[in-house]
């Protein structure tokens, strides 16, 4: 059963006014390309491209690398969100090791971005910024070889709940004049955190997300989890829901998507057998993976939708 708890707005602040685009030049393309170390042969990649700019912000807690396939002219774009308990990590150690590859050759232009970590900035500056990089991407996205009527989100863990929230969640892209429509699909890897406020109450792991989230007040987690955030008046994007056989994942994962399709909306969770919640990360795109092909092919019924 979804709880009917519904977390009261918040005012997010106007990040439009304290957040400039920042447009690099595609000359840049060609001078960063030669550094494609993790690129495909057959792709491009422009490193530390900075999407958000604001007074006080480090901008290497916003940079992006950007994987583009060979000759890209109206690709579709993925933009992936790494984990790490929104504590940990970057657009480069947090990722598997073949993801750029494989999606890059499956004819995806992939983003793979950095945003700002807890407990330094905690919970909503992360939605800010996967905000901002969403912002920043559908307005560029042509620069990079994509269509920017054709933006996809990706997550895992951490970065799943954060795909989630800013596609669920209107207020995150209305800061920039945007809607959760500018998106076409969102693939959210085995996320334990899609109903913080019922792992809170229920005290599953509730340390784990303190140094995040900071506080015990009911509201916080509530406006900060997907499944209560749902609204049959959004736009929502389809979701795919991917998990693996371990504790709290598979029944979140499953309690979101009958939130969503009993709002209107479309979602689908599915297990990925033979895989854990770091393999899950560290071997998609490999050769043999069974979650890879999976999620491209999510993505292209999205685009003949």
């Amino acid at each position: 059963m979804i709880s009917t708890f519904r977390a009261p707005k918040r005012s997010i602040p106007a990040l439009r006014d304290k957040i400039s685009m920042r447009f690099f030049s595609v000359i840049l393309f060609a001078v960063v390309s030669a550094f494609a170390c993790a690129a495909p042969a057959s792709a491009k990649v422009v490193r530390d491209v900075i999407y958000a700019e604001a007074p006080g912000l480090d901008p290497g807690d916003v940079r992006a690398d950007i994987y583009i396939p060979e000759d890209a002219e109206g690709a579709p774009m993925i933009i992936m969100m790494h984990g790490g308990a929104w504590t940990f990590g970057n657009k480069q150690n947090a990722l598997g090791m073949f993801q750029s590859d494989y999606f890059t050759d499956q004819g995806f232009v992939f983003v793979a971005i950095n945003y700002r970590l807890a407990p330094g900035h905690p919970f909503p500056a992360q939605e800010e910024d996967a905000a901002a990089a969403i912002a920043y991407f559908h307005e560029h996205a042509e620069a990079f070889g994509a269509d920017p009527d054709k933006i996809f989100l990706m997550g895992h863990s951490a970065g799943a709940h954060m795909a989630a929230l800013v596609a669920i969640d209107p207020d995150y892209l209305d800061a920039f004049d945007l809607t959760p429509a500018v998106i076409k699909g969102v693939v959210a890897m085995d996320s334990a955190a899609y109903n913080l406020a019922r792992t809170g109450h229920d005290g599953d792991i509730p340390d784990f997300y303190h140094p995040t989230f900071t506080s015990d007040d009911q509201d916080v987690w509530a406006a900060a989890s997907p499944t209560l955030q749902v609204e049959e008046s959004t736009e929502i994007p389809p979701f795919l829901l991917l998990y693996v056989n371990r504790a709290v994942a598979p029944s979140r994962a499953k309690e979101l998507a009958e939130a969503l399709n009993s709002a209107g909306h479309k979602a689908e969770a599915r297990l990925v057998k033979n895989r854990d919640h770091k393999s899950l990360n560290e071997r998609l795109g490999a050769k043999g993976d069974k979650a890879a092909p999976m999620i491209a092919d999510f993505f292209r019924d999205q685009l003949d939708n």
